[in-house]
């Protein structure tokens, strides 16, 4: 061996043992960083499941069943909130059964969620979660999941007073449609009598006609909040002017006899320009009924509407993933570890043989 290559074969050990003690300290120094990482995982994290694992479980159970019965609160909701815009559309209408049957319907619906609500809520007495030590006992999924039950709760609980604001307002708009139906049907029956030369009871007649545009006037009052002029208030102005007229036409025909003299004639001419003032046709109430509706109707139905949609927000959140129940998932061993997967042979079933 010359003297070169016993001077190199020394320094090569030496260079060799250096790696391996090097990667050795890399293994060691990676190991313990994944120690102290393990150590500083909190509670309430996927990383340390093993300590949540019990609370969960206990505090999962019982959102479950108060979702269970959320989900049902909310079918009637449903109902509720489409009761509510088909009385917004019935309002209008000349028969008004079915606003009276949709009313009727709403306030079962309506008292039905108070009921489940009020027993939900001294069912939940004491649910656990609000401890100062929660986010230790409980995942962070499971405390947003309790949270979500909680609102979708709130969200149905203040529906019966809407209901209530929906019903009063919905009576007191048809009671303008009836009105009106009773005042052009008052002046029909004026226009009858008149046709067969009563002209002294039609002019009387017409008095009660007179009285019932009043009485849309004291409704209109007490639904529209706005002082300017709006469709109701040209309805009722271009209605009292035809009857007035039509009534002193019918006066000055009982004091004719039924002859038609100047002042026939001057009547007739004033009933005739008050009659073009008339709405041509039931149009008109449809807007004077969404003018009516904008007075507090539309506001309380739309309330029912964001009330349905914010308790839908929280039953989404609240409605459990998998393996965010109390039970563990079908990978999850019991203690909220991770169970190795089991590899099949082929032709291997899952179903155990007998």
């Amino acid at each position: 061996m010359s003297s070169a290559l016993a001077r190199t074969l020394p320094t090569l050990g030496r260079a060799f043992r250096g790696i391996v003690w090097t990667a050795l300290f890399a293994v060691l120094a990676a190991g313990a960083a994944g120690l102290i990482a393990q150590a500083t995982h909190t509670p309430g994290t996927p990383a340390r499941a093993d300590l949540t694992s019990e609370g969960d479980a206990v505090l999962n159970a019982r959102l479950d069943q108060a979702t269970s019965r959320l989900e049902a609160i909310a079918a009637s909701v449903d109902g509720l909130a489409d009761t509510a815009k088909t009385a917004l559309e019935e309002i209008a209408s000349s028969d008004q059964t079915k606003l009276q049957d949709g009313l009727q319907h709403g306030t079962e619906l309506a008292t039905s969620i108070t009921t489940a609500t009020t027993a939900l809520r001294a069912a939940l007495a004491g649910l656990p979660g609000d401890e100062p030590d929660a986010t230790l006992r409980y995942s962070n999924d499971t405390l947003v999941r309790r949270a979500a039950v909680l609102a979708a709760l709130d969200a149905a609980a203040g529906l019966q007073g809407n209901w209530e604001q929906v019903t009063a307002r919905a009576l007191e708009a048809s009671k303008v449609t009836e009105l009106i139906g009773e005042h052009d049907q008052v002046v029909l029956d004026a226009a009858a009598k008149g046709r067969g030369r009563q002209y002294a009871d039609a002019a009387a007649t017409l008095d009660q006609a007179i009285l019932t545009i009043a009485s849309v006037q004291e409704q209109r009052t007490k639904l529209i909040a706005d002082t300017g002029q709006t469709v109701l208030d040209a309805w009722i102005a271009r209605n009292r002017d035809y009857d007035v007229a039509l009534q002193a036409l019918y006066l000055a025909l009982h004091q004719s006899g039924g002859q038609v003299t100047v002042k026939v004639q001057a009547a007739r001419r004033a009933e005739r320009e008050a009659f073009d003032q008339l709405p041509p046709d039931r149009r008109t109430i449809i807007v004077i009924m969404a003018e009516v509706a904008r007075g507090g109707l539309t506001q309380a139905v739309l309330a029912i509407e964001d009330a349905r949609g914010r308790l839908e927000d929280a039953l989404a959140e609240a409605v459990p993933g998998p393996g965010e129940s109390g039970a563990p998932s079908a990978t999850e061993a019991p203690g909220g570890t991770e169970a190795p997967a089991q590899t099949l042979a082929p032709g291997e079933s899952n179903v155990p043989l007998p």
